[in-house]
């Protein structure tokens, strides 16, 4: 191999890619599978709209796998969401790196052994430099599992480096925020050196599907491919703006898909 083409494909490995990324979905689906109540089971949609846009649903069966294996309802949802050709990433806390590491890796296990998944979602991220060994280790045990390959780590807000360099993440969220929040956020200079499929954002109390097509367009601006929008609010009684789906769903979906099929 010539001295030259060697550069180029290292170089290549970090920088963005040439074409436009395809738009994707990460979805926290943390709606309860209720598939015996069909008006409240949700899941049937994502795995639907998954034959219109590339999806990724987070799923969080009690604050992580629950100690054991999905019980019925859960093992009845992944199917669900198997047949739509939806990704699926498993919830593991880790409390900002302060949660004991043996723990983490034991929920981890749990999935990989019972859950059949593609990933792991580490949430309460650390964002600095100071938990970057923490993370490392996280991201190697995950590694050992062949059938895990994407993890993304939940900072939801500006975060170091490190955490793609090193490696200590596949997938970087780099905003989970409200929609007003969105408007003023500006990406850390380093962003643009990586493809676009290193890093996500959520948002939510999203008011109406004009102002979601608006974020969608500015987090492609951005260079990011992973995007959720919902109305769904932690203002609401409930104070989990992520276990519905948004009511205007399907135009999220038409939207994305829309931009897609303009690369």
């Amino acid at each position: 191999m010539s001295t030259l083409l060697t550069a180029t494909l290292a170089c290549s490995a970090i920088k963005p890619e040439t074409a436009i990324a395809q738009t994707k979905i990460l979805i926290p689906l943390y709606s309860y599978p209720t598939w015996y109540n069909p008006p409240t089971y949700t899941w049937p949609q994502v795995a639907a709209a998954a034959k219109q846009v590339p999806i990724t649903a987070i799923i969080n069966p009690n604050n992580g796998p629950d100690n054991g294996p999905p019980n019925r309802d859960y093992a009845r949802g992944i199917q669900d969401l198997r047949q739509g050709g939806v990704t699926i990433l498993g919830y593991v806390a880790t409390n900002y790196g302060k949660r004991n590491i043996n723990q983490v890796k034991a929920d981890i296990d749990i999935y990989a052994k019972h859950f059949h998944l593609d990933g792991i979602f580490l949430d309460e991220a650390a964002s600095g430099a100071d938990k970057l060994d923490y993370y490392q280790e996280i991201y190697k045990h995950i590694k050992t599992q062949p059938k895990l390959q994407m993890v993304v780590l939940n900072q939801g807000t500006q975060t170091d480096q490190g955490y793609l360099t090193r490696p200590a993440g596949d997938n970087l969220v780099i905003f989970e925020n409200y929609s007003k929040a969105w408007n003023e956020y500006q990406p850390q200079s380093y962003i643009k050196d990586y493809a676009a499929k290193h890093f996500s954002c959520l948002i939510h109390s999203v008011p109406d599907a004009a102002t979601m097509k608006k974020h969608i367009n500015q987090a492609v601006a951005r260079n990011i491919q992973y995007i959720y929008i919902t109305d769904d609010s932690p203002d609401n009684p409930d104070k989990d703006p992520w276990n519905s789906l948004p009511s205007y769903w399907q135009e999220q979906i038409n939207h994305i898909r829309s931009l897609n099929q303009k690369i």
